[in-house]
């Protein structure tokens, strides 16, 4: 119950787990990791004594080879470590977390892991886990933010019929992306089931905080001039937002972002802030923008934005490619986030 509790009731965080689990991208990529004693024989123990827990999501993830080429990998996102209070500060976490990344690296044969740490900067740094600088920009939802936009012919809505398709694109853009950056990198790559598994909590959280209706709208993509359809336009699919509603914390998070051009950016925080105002949000989240998109001068005569440090949800990689973990993580957005 650390992660529901008071906000959920026991039935109702009982009830999230099970809808979760049984999500397509749970079903196919969830594993939850236990350490218990050498002597515990999990086959005849029903209720065995547990130390320390974790769960891992497996994902797809582009990597750079030394040779310059792309690969598609897979690797794994560390979540939810756990250790009853009776047994903290007796090194459990540290030995689950050691064994794991050897179990992730030798049997799973990932290229790495990752992970946001909510407990500081040392517990993962002294593991050999690498922390990346972790900017967020908010923006202060205005309740008076009028409907009426400007430009609204150029707005294509993304909802379910077009996401998959968006999602895919988008895919291959970020491979393009890679490719000119000539350097060790690596991505995690956004997937249709990751993202209706993200859906799928927000839908939940509307039912449990908010007693709304489901969100219908995942964000919006423009057009240089209006189209009948999607698929006439090949630049829609380059310059898009994607959000996620937060009924918990009454905000709006920017999942995954790409714009060309601070006029651009600025079009799709509208659109963002039209939806905010919908559901009475207070702000919009979005990590580790490219603040050359944003030219804040000029945003600060539109929005009140803050940009900041994150001092929550730190993102740490463990690489376990080769000896060289000098490697530059892209995209550390939202959407990467379970």
């Amino acid at each position: 119950m650390s992660w529901g509790y008071p906000l959920l009731t026991i039935d109702e965080y009982i009830e999230r787990e099970e809808i979760l689990a049984n999500n397509e991208f749970t079903s196919e990529n969830f594993k939850v990791w236990i350490l218990v004693s050498k002597k515990c024989n999990l086959s005849n123990d029903t209720e065995p004594t547990i130390f320390s827990q974790c769960e891992t999501y497996k994902l797809k993830a582009l990597i750079t080879l030394s040779s310059g080429q792309i690969q598609e990998v897979i690797c794994y996102h560390i979540t939810s470590l756990f250790t009853p209070p009776q047994y903290r500060h007796k090194g459990y976490a540290t030995k689950l977390m050691e064994l794991l990344n050897d179990k992730l690296r030798f049997e799973c044969k990932a290229k790495f892991s990752y992970l946001y740490s909510e407990v500081g900067s040392d517990f993962y740094s002294r593991l050999g886990w690498r922390i990346f600088p972790h900017k967020e920009i908010r923006f202060k939802v205005d309740d008076r933010f009028s409907t009426s936009l400007k430009h609204s012919e150029l707005i294509v809505a993304i909802n379910q019929s077009n996401i998959e398709t968006i999602i895919n694109k988008d895919c291959e853009f970020i491979k393009k992306d890679l490719k000119k950056l000539n350097k060790k990198s690596m991505v995690i790559l956004p997937t249709k089931p990751a993202f209706d598994w993200l859906f799928q909590k927000t839908k939940l959280y509307s039912k449990f905080y908010a007693d709304t209706n489901d969100p219908r709208q995942f964000g919006a993509m423009i057009s240089n001039k209006k189209k009948e359809s999607i698929n006439e336009n090949e630049e829609l699919f380059e310059r898009f937002i994607i959000w996620n509603h937060d009924f918990r914390d009454n905000q709006l998070f920017i999942i995954r972002f790409r714009s060309d051009s601070p006029y651009t950016t600025r079009l799709l925080i509208q659109q963002a802030m039209q939806e905010a105002s919908k559901f009475q949000f207070k702000q919009i989240i979005l990590w580790n923008p490219d603040l050359r998109l944003f030219n804040i001068s000029e945003v600060l005569n539109v929005f009140e934005v803050e940009v900041s440090e994150r001092t929550e949800s730190l993102p740490y990689l463990s690489w376990y490619a080769d000896d060289d973990d000098n490697v530059d993580w892209i995209l550390i957005e939202k959407y990467s986030w379970f």
